[in-house]
């Protein structure tokens, strides 16, 4: 009976162990597919390859163009986007088709696009070149062919061009590498098929000795005879049935070695996809505050997108602050940053030693806050530098006209020391852009900049002043200084003959304002001050400062009617909602000369 179980033992771990071989070699059979995309018109300058297409198979998609003389240039984005850039002109386009291939595989086609001009109402296209364009995530470019191979989430299209007006390369193909077969059943089925092996072989051993115990002598003998078989050939007998006994056992065990190095061997190629996880938590299903509706709009920029756009901002304004260039300042800056430089630069040409205000560092974004909006125009808030860096870090508001347009920066600060930013939405979920008349807040951002000029103007006596810390307000402190610094030079020298006045409204930009947590806001404002000296008597003269950056506005020494000095200021502000009872903040700041003019002589009076 031994020898029967024995027998089903070594069919069972046959089988088992066979069973795992033939799974382990359904996870090697993992293969490549690919596709060619055929474009429909060769002539036009864009392929486009759909964000469907990519997911049709699970794994890394790889991308294989050459067919041009040109530069090859390939890009991903969201499809949105891509589309957006496109949206003024004719391009291929490649999609999956209804049907399948007689394999069962999805089939590729590419049709021709025609403009829509969705976007035509946000501007002008500024360039055909899809080259540098901040939409995209990342783009590739190479000579003779480009070979790429990378993992696209949904959503995410790829364009194929030249330079945006020769025709498109016409050799394109896709390649998916299809997601490893796992069998988590192979490393079990294997390591049982070996037990079965080693239990059979042990069952035939046991077998062997109990048929060997059975067939020992059963003859009585003499006693002499027997006690001459115990002295002497039984002495021999016995030795040899020892042996006898050790050899058959000794060979089948060696016999069970080869089997069981084979199943251990396999064992051993077995990878983790062999072996069930039964410890792993099952794949979660989204709850409903986890899925995005249809209608949720994507945040305007990625970590990557935002660390090159800085990259790009800092090369600009580093080459237009070196060369005085206020042209090739407007490819990355607008409104009142861009107005601040074009002063500075027109103040250098005169006044060869004056100091351009503080230039964007080419640093790491620390902090990212898109809008959430898949049209245009897009804003975004940066900082850029950490509490780890020499310098303070700094604070910008960028935006994006259309989507031909690069971000533009429009305002721009330090933040202060120990500034604590509020409470933000992470990058990939994006902010609401907040109306300039909201009602939410504190105080709505287009009466914000005139409430603050109010308060450096009456101090505590503000009726706005308990909704701002002003005790802990680093501009009001650096202001303060500044004027009490002015006022005793100016006392020092013009007490006599004149009188110093300063004041303080609200700069002419908009504001831009940004929604936090706890709805809140980060709103950006200009503020104008200035400081005049006017004569206090009628014949008096008041000499100009010898200073080249006065004298750069005017173009005088002395005046009889007077003289007013002007200061811009960009500022950011921490505005918490109206029920909270935190105060309204200044999160940092940017201050710089702006102008410097003669009062008008005074009309005569009609008698």
């Amino acid at each position: 009976m031994r020898f029967v179980w024995a027998v089903v033992a070594f069919l069972a771990g046959v089988g088992l162990i066979g069973a795992g071989v033939v799974q382990l070699d359904d996870a090697k059979s993992a293969d490549e597919i690919t596709s060619q995309i055929e474009a429909p018109d060769q002539s036009l300058p864009y392929t486009v390859i759909d964000a469907e297409v990519l997911s049709a198979y699970p794994g890394q998609q790889g991308l294989k163009i050459t067919g041009t003389d040109e530069e090859i240039f390939a890009s991903y984005g969201r499809t949105s986007d891509i589309q957006a850039w496109l949206s003024d002109t004719t391009y291929n386009h490649a999609t999956l088709a209804g049907t399948t291939s007689e394999s069962g595989e999805p089939r590729v086609e590419s049709d021709v696009v025609e403009p829509t001009n969705d976007y035509a109402d946000t501007g002008e296209r500024v360039w055909w070149n899809p080259r540098d364009s901040d939409l995209w995530i990342e783009q590739m470019v190479a000579d003779d062919e480009l070979d790429h191979t990378f993992a696209l989430p949904e959503g995410m299209s790829l364009l194929i061009a030249t330079d945006g007006t020769a025709p498109a390369p016409s050799d394109v193909s896709v390649t998916w590498t299809t997601a490893p077969v796992t069998t988590p059943w192979a490393g079990p089925l294997i390591a049982a098929g070996g037990l079965a092996l080693l239990i059979g072989i042990v069952l035939w051993i046991l077998g062997f000795i109990h048929m060997r115990r059975r067939r020992g002598p059963r003859r009585k003998g003499s006693k002499a005879s027997a006690g001459s078989n115990r002295r002497g050939s039984g002495r021999k007998q016995i030795t040899g049935t020892a042996e006898s006994r050790r050899s058959p056992g000794a060979r089948r065990a060696l016999v069970g070695i080869p089997a069981l190095a084979v199943g251990g061997a396999l064992l051993a190629g077995c990878t983790p996809s062999a072996w069930p996880e039964f410890g792993a938590d099952p794949t979660p299903t989204p709850t409903p505050e986890a899925t995005e509706s249809a209608e949720t709009e994507m945040p305007a920029l990625t970590d990557a997108q935002a660390q090159r756009l800085v990259s790009s901002m800092a090369t600009v304004m580093d080459d237009a602050d070196r060369e005085g260039n206020a042209e090739l300042g407007e490819k990355r800056l607008s409104g009142v940053a861009l107005d601040v430089r074009k002063i500075a630069y027109e103040i250098r040409a005169d006044v060869e030693d004056w100091t351009i205000p503080t230039p964007l560092p080419d640093g790491e974004v620390s902090v990212l806050l898109p809008q959430a909006n898949d049209g245009w125009p897009r804003t975004a808030l940066l900082v850029i530098g950490d509490e780890e860096s020499e310098k303070n870090p700094t604070i910008l508001i960028a935006t994006q006209s259309s989507p031909w347009e690069t971000y533009k920066m429009s305002y721009m600060g330090s933040i202060t020391p120990s500034t604590e930013i509020p409470e933000l939405a992470p990058a990939w979920l994006g902010a609401a852009l907040v109306p300039p008349d909201s009602s939410f807040l504190q105080i709505a951002p287009d009466e914000l900049a005139a409430a603050y000029a109010d308060v450096i103007d009456q101090g505590e006596d503000s009726e706005y002043a308990e909704l701002f810390d002003v005790g802990n307000d680093p501009f009001i402190a650096a202001l303060t200084d500044k004027r009490a610094q002015t006022k005793d030079t100016f006392e020092e020298t013009a007490k006599d003959t004149a009188e110093i006045t300063f004041d303080q409204q609200a700069g002419s930009s908009d504001p831009v304002a940004l929604a936090t947590f706890n709805s809140g806001a980060i709103v950006a404002v200009s503020l104008g001050d200035s400081e005049t000296l006017t004569p206090t008597d009628e014949d008096g003269v008041i000499k100009i400062p010898d200073a080249p950056v006065i004298q750069h506005f005017v173009g005088e020494d002395e005046t009889t009617t007077g003289l007013t000095t002007s200061y811009t200021s960009q500022l950011f502000f921490s505005v918490p909602a109206k029920a909270s009872d935190e105060p309204i903040r200044v999160l940092g700041y940017s201050y710089a000369l702006t102008g410097s003019e003669l009062l008008p002589e005074p009309e005569d009076e009609e008698e």
